[in-house]
C-alpha cells in the first residue's frame, strides 16, 4: 500500500489551491492573461502567494485577496501603499482582518475613481 506523508498532502493541497487561483485570475483578468500559459501564470502568482504568507495571510481566502490585489494594484502594492503596508505589518491583526483591509482599500479607491468628475478629452490645436 502506498502511503502519503503529511508534507505530501500539504503540498498537494497548495498545488490544488494554486491551480484554482490561476483559474480565478484568468477569469478576472482575461485580457492580461490571454498570452500567458499555465506555467507563466503559476510563475506570476507564486511570488505573490509567498508575499502574502510573509504578511501572515495564510488561509486561502486571504491569500486570494492578496493575489487579486497584486494583479489589480500592481505587484508591490503592499510596499507602495503606506496604509496597506502598515496594516500588513501589524502582528496583532489576523489574516482575515488584513484581507478585509485590502478589500476595503480597493473598494474605496474604485468608488472614488467612479465618483470622480470626468475631464473632457483634450483637443489638438
Amino acid at each position: 500500500m502506498i502511503q502519503i506523508t503529511s508534507e505530501q498532502m500539504a503540498r498537494m493541497g497548495w498545488l490544488a489551491f494554486e491551480a484554482r487561483l490561476v483559474g480565478l485570475v484568468r477569469e478576472c483578468y482575461p485580457e492580461q492573461c490571454a498570452s500567458l500559459g499555465n506555467d507563466q501564470m503559476r510563475a506570476a502568482i507564486r511570488p505573490q502567494m509567498a508575499r502574502a504568507r510573509r504578511h501572515g495571510l495564510t488561509d486561502e481566502r486571504s491569500m486570494a485577496t492578496f493575489v487579486n490585489a497584486a494583479w489589480l494594484l500592481g505587484e508591490n502594492f503592499d510596499e507602495r501603499i503606506p496604509a496597506l503596508a502598515q496594516v500588513l505589518a501589524a502582528p496583532a491583526l489576523s489574516s482575515a482582518d488584513k484581507a478585509r483591509a485590502i478589500d476595503d482599500f480597493q473598494r474605496s479607491v474604485f468608488h472614488a475613481l467612479a465618483d470622480a468628475p470626468q475631464s473632457a478629452p483634450r483637443r489638438s490645436a
